[in-house]
């Protein structure tokens, strides 16, 4: 229980905007487009560069929503290790 506190506690230091960006945009925004680029150009739905351009937009805004919700599950956790 203490190593999990110890790490909600590290997520909280480094800020709302690290955890959005670092976390969401770029953690899980960015893997996802990759993948879903690989899966077009296997499906032959569009060439690899294509699928990557048109899915980052997508990729980058549902990385936000994901860091966002990592951010308020962090403030959960550390208020449940509190009581």
């Amino acid at each position: 229980m203490n190593d999990d506190r110890q790490r909600w506690e590290r997520i909280r230091a480094g800020g709302f905007w690290r955890c959005l960006l670092l976390r969401g945009a770029l953690g899980w925004g960015l893997p996802f487009c990759a993948l879903w680029s690989v899966i077009a150009e296997m499906l032959g739905v569009a060439t690899m560069r294509t699928a990557l351009i048109e899915a980052l937009p997508l990729g980058l805004v549902a990385g936000l929503v994901w860091g966002f919700a990592c951010w308020g599950y962090m403030r959960l956790q550390l208020m449940k290790s509190k009581e």
